[in-house]
Parts: C-alpha cells; structure tokens; sequence
C-alpha cells in the first residue's frame, strides 16, 4: 500500500508539473505573439480586424502612409487626390507636385506631396471620412535609412492601433509567395506604403502600390506631374488606373461603414 501511494503521488506531482509548463508555455505564447505567423498579400486590401481600431469613433479614417520620395507613394497620391476632388474638397494650395526619387525603381514617378495633416469630406452625403496622410522619411532613402526611424515618426502621428497594426503588416507579416515581411524587399530597409482604412465595422490594410508607378511611364519616359494633374481635370473618368484605385477605396470605405 505504502508503495502504491509513493507511486500516487509521484503521478499527481507529474501531472501538476505538466500542468504549469503547459500553462506557463500558452501565457508565454499569448504574449510574445508576433506577426511571423500571419501573411500579408501585396496590392489588395486584406481585413485586420472586425471592429473599429479607433474605440468610441464614428467616422471612418483612411491613413495614407509613404516617403515624400516613393515611387508607390506617389503613384497611389492620384488616388487620394481625386477622391478628396470628387467628395467636394478644394485641393487648390493643399499640396506640391512631386516625383519620386533618382537612381531607384520607377526613377520620377510623379505624384503629389499633400500639406495638410488631415482632410475631412463628407461621402455619400452622408458619412464622415478622415484621410490622414503620414511622410515618414524624407525625399531620398539612403544607406542610413532604417526601419526603426520610419516606426518611431509613425508612432507620433498615429493613434497606437493604428501604428501597432502597420508595424505588424509591414515587419512581421511575411508578404504571400515570398519569405520576408515588406520592409525588407526594397535594397534599403524602410517602412513601405500602406494604406489602412478604419471605421465602425472593421479595418483594412493594403500593404503597397494603390496604382502601379508604371502606368505613368509612357515610351520609356515619365509623364510630369503637370500632365497627370491636367488629366484628372481633363477626364470625367481619369485614366493611369487612378479611377479603379478610387472605387477600391469607396468600395473598402463602404465595407467598414
């Protein structure tokens, strides 16, 4: 009986240290979760989240996130632009033409560089949207550029969801098809452009070009910025694939209403 006891608690003592090592291991995981473990898809919007980032918010918030010399930035800057035109915004003195940086991919895209921290349009007539635009570095990227400077300016321009959920989506998440998060396929380490959009019913991110830079590269020469803007004027359906990227974002706006 003696024996048969020992071996009781022996089993009960096992048990119990399984218990706290399994248990230990789940709290460890739960916190020291990261975003190794999730994939992004590039160029299309992918749902973060099923509620609000913003707590106690009723509109709804487009943050606009690039460099004053990206390519991408200034490529999807037409997007952005013509959305705030259309919904009844004066854009005259509220931004400076732009292109890209030299001796980098897509060398002088042309976009626009916006000046306010913020721009609000009532859509549909009805609901509230906040487009916020966010520059993290400036004109050039070089060697000294890094990751860890383009989060901390993000950090001081954006409420904290929104930052932790870019932070995520742009150096954790592994990008689909490829073995590394975002800010690592450039040759210079940097946060890339994302868009994410916010509102009651959820939020979504896309993590790169809203419109290919080389819709504005046209027999082997980039258009101006001048040109481009004349066409927005110009055309009631504005054409460099700025009218689709317009409707990606009313429709994403829409699904977060």
């Amino acid at each position: 009986m003696a024996k048969q006891d020992g071996y009781n608690k022996k089993l009960l003592a096992f048990f119990i240290a399984f218990f706290l090592v399994i248990t230990f291991l789940t709290i460890y995981g739960a916190e020291h979760y990261n975003g190794h473990d999730i994939t992004v898809e590039l160029e299309q919007y992918c749902k973060v989240s099923s509620s609000d980032l913003i707590k106690n918010n009723s509109n709804t918030y487009v943050y606009y996130v690039t460099w004053n010399g990206s390519p991408a930035g200034n490529a999807g800057s037409w997007a952005i632009y013509t959305f705030l035109k259309e919904n009844g915004y004066n854009m005259t003195n509220h931004f400076n033409t732009s292109e890209s940086m030299k001796n980098f991919e897509y060398n002088n895209t042309p976009g626009l560089i916006f000046n306010n921290s913020k721009y609000s349009v009532t859509y549909h007539g009805a609901k509230t949207v906040i487009v916020v635009p966010v520059y993290l570095y400036g004109e050039n990227l070089t060697n000294g550029t890094t990751v860890s400077s383009g989060l901390k300016i993000l950090k001081t321009e954006v409420p904290e969801p929104i930052y932790q959920e870019i932070k995520i989506y742009t150096t954790e998440a592994i990008v689909g098809g490829l073995s590394i998060p975002s800010d690592n396929i450039s040759s210079i380490p940097h946060i890339n452009s994302v868009t994410l959009i916010t509102g009651p019913a959820g939020a979504y991110i896309w993590n790169g070009y809203l419109i290919n830079p080389t819709n504005f590269i046209s027999q082997n020469r980039t258009l101006s910025p001048t040109t481009v803007l004349k066409d927005t004027y110009n055309s009631s359906s504005p054409s460099f694939g700025i009218s689709s990227a317009v409707q990606g974002l009313e429709t994403t706006i829409k699904d977060v209403d």
